[in-house]
């Protein structure tokens, strides 16, 4: 009771106080990787998303958005935001923020958070290394889709829709597209990448279609999607998943038609399917994985494939159990049966079955895996380590001790995080 009494009377009259560095002490962080990163930086809460540009990076944070410099983690300015997301090229980034409920959008320069220029009649915003595509509408049933360039706003095309049948805000909202491959302890890809060829919107149980090259949306009835079926669009082509129940499992066809004469250009084989249902229900709530370019699929006896997405060809066929766990055009990392190798191929439509592999390394079955930008990074466990490595080798470009998460990644440097801290190493 005296040490108590004692305490109270001098933090009352100022003479000592140990409670804010007793709770600076309780507050401290170790370091996120061991070496420790160049720069390690305490945020102000955890963050949403983490983007990755040449010069900068930019937190979105559940009420703000902020940028920091990439050489030094020190912050160029932050604001007020119910979400923000990144457009235009690493070496010329945007920054696309707006309120949720708000019509309306502003583009920030990352270097100083200066307003570049704004829209105030858009409802939700699609960020792409070349382009800002927003949704605005005058009426319940007239509504406007554009693209813009980054950098000024200029509207580059445009054509109409019909009022949206479900709430379209914020920031890239979901179209039916393709969906990258998770990895367990890798963020999701932030950086923008090309926009597609095509851009499906569903409104009122129907799909719209929109080619930005010819500047229109196309409504078919071909296009009205029954209650078992998928539609999506990749590769300029748009894909149709149908699937009827049938002695306890599913009958599923998949067509590709061509964007423009709406006839079919290709089908994969019965029995194959681009995992867009789940089990015994042939209801399909999923969205094809992989690419705008290659799609990820089965064949009927269980093994993992891929199709390209132009002309339906298979360009690899894995061997029983194996999984591909990254994908881009050009490369495909496949992880073994046992979970104990993974494997850079190359895919190749001649000898699918058989494809060039740049390299093998070996792997826990805990360790999971993702291309991210123009290299590999591996999160393995036991012991807890993230290594990067070249894909055309597979040469260590990076390994340190961590059991942070990765959340961004490029061929200079790794972003680590752990709750609010964030860490920065480069490759040099």
């Amino acid at each position: 009771m005296a040490v108590a009494v004692a305490l109270t009377v001098l933090v009352s009259t100022g003479v000592w106080n140990p409670f804010p560095d007793l709770w600076t002490w309780i507050n401290t962080s170790g370091p996120v990787a061991d070496p420790i990163p160049r720069w390690q930086e305490r945020l102000g809460g955890s963050p949403q998303t983490v983007t990755l540009t040449d010069d900068f990076v930019v937190v979105e944070h559940r009420d703000s958005v902020e940028a920091l410099s990439r050489f030094t983690g020190r912050r160029n300015f932050a604001t007020e935001a119910d979400w923000a997301a990144v457009a235009g090229t690493p070496d010329k980034p945007v920054i696309v923020a707006g309120k949720l409920l708000v019509k309306g959008y502003q583009v920030l320069d990352p270097r100083s958070g200066t307003v570049m220029w704004r829209d105030e009649e858009a409802s939700a915003v699609w960020t792409y290394r070349d382009e800002v595509v927003d949704v605005a509408c005058r009426t319940p049933k007239d509504c406007e889709v554009s693209g813009r360039t980054p950098a000024t706003g200029k509207r580059v095309w445009s054509t109409g829709l019909p009022g949206m049948g479900f709430v379209l805000f914020a920031d890239n909202p979901e179209l039916l597209g393709t969906t990258p491959i998770e990895s367990d302890r890798i963020a999701e890809r932030h950086e923008p990448g090309t926009r597609p060829e095509l851009l499906a919107f569903p409104i009122d149980g129907k799909v719209y279609v929109v080619d930005p090259r010819r500047s229109e949306a196309r409504l078919d009835p071909s296009l009205e999607p029954g209650r078992r079926d998928r539609i999506t669009v990749a590769g300029g082509r748009i894909l149709r998943s149908s699937a009827t129940p049938r002695d306890g499992g599913c009958d599923v066809t998949v067509t590709a038609l061509d964007a423009v004469s709406r006839q079919r250009v290709w089908h994969l084989p019965a029995g194959q399917h681009l995992r867009t249902f789940d089990g015994g229900s042939c209801d399909q709530r999923r969205l094809p994985t992989g690419t705008d370019s290659v799609l990820v699929g089965l064949t009927i006896d269980g093994r993992e494939q891929l199709v390209e997405a132009g002309f339906g060809e298979q360009v690899l066929l894995c061997a029983p159990g194996e999984h591909i766990v990254g994908v881009t055009g050009g490369l495909a990392l496949v992880r073994s049966a046992d979970g104990r190798r993974l494997s850079a191929v190359v895919p190749d439509g001649r000898n699918p079955a058989k494809p060039k592999a740049l390299w093998h390394r070996k792997t826990s079955p805990e360790a999971s895996a993702a291309l991210r930008g123009s290299v590999v990074v591996v999160s393995d466990r036991g012991p807890n380590r993230v290594i990067v490595l070249n894909p055309e080798d597979g040469k260590v470009r990076k390994e340190v001790k961590s059991d942070a998460d990765v959340l961004a990644a490029d061929d200079k440097g790794l972003l680590l995080g752990q709750r609010r801290d964030l860490g920065y190493l480069p490759f040099d």
